[in-house]
């Protein structure tokens, strides 16, 4: 059974028979001194999640009236999917756990339907609305899954055959 983040699995499995290092003990560390910053975040986009994802397509509505006139009920979902398990990644402090959640998955579905370039736009929107209404803590920590979605939707279709055998761009 996978433990509270991928960091923590590696650090317990490599200890096999022994005890673990400061440097290990280290991810440990940081996990409880940033977990009040983590929660809080976390209780954030459970709580406010639709009010930001609808401003963000709002934005984006702007830009791609013809995707969302065709296609907004799928962007609320989709963007309410990736928010959510973006939430879970950040109280696990799991960049890791949310690129295998998310990245496959996202990546390779709106490749397939060609809205890699559009959906892209729209989580930019939705990137700066979370800027424009949460605490700068709280936006530190939302960046690096930001960027996941972000440089999922930049990623050319072709490399993901490479992600999916386990490879590495």
């Amino acid at each position: 059974m996978p433990g509270i983040n991928t960091a923590w699995d590696e650090a317990i499995n490599d200890s096999d028979g022994r005890y673990l290092t400061d440097a290990e003990l280290q991810r440990f560390n940081q996990y409880v001194q940033t977990f009040t910053v983590r929660a809080k975040t976390y209780e954030i986009l459970r709580d406010k999640s639709d009010p930001l994802i609808k401003h963000a397509l709002k934005k984006f509505m702007l830009v791609h009236p013809d995707v969302m006139e065709k296609h907004a009920q799928r962007c609320l979902y989709d963007m309410r999917m990736a928010v959510c398990i973006m939430a879970l990644a950040i109280l696990r402090d799991d960049v890791k756990f949310y690129r295998e959640c998310l990245f496959l998955w996202q990546a390779n579905i709106l490749a397939a339907y060609q809205r890699n370039t559009s959906c892209h736009k729209a989580y930019i929107c939705l990137q700066e609305v979370i800027k424009e209404h949460l605490p700068p803590a709280c936006n530190q920590l939302i960046k690096p899954y930001i960027d996941v979605i972000l440089q999922s939707l930049d990623t050319h279709p072709k490399l993901m055959a490479t992600v999916e055998r386990g490879g590495r761009f």
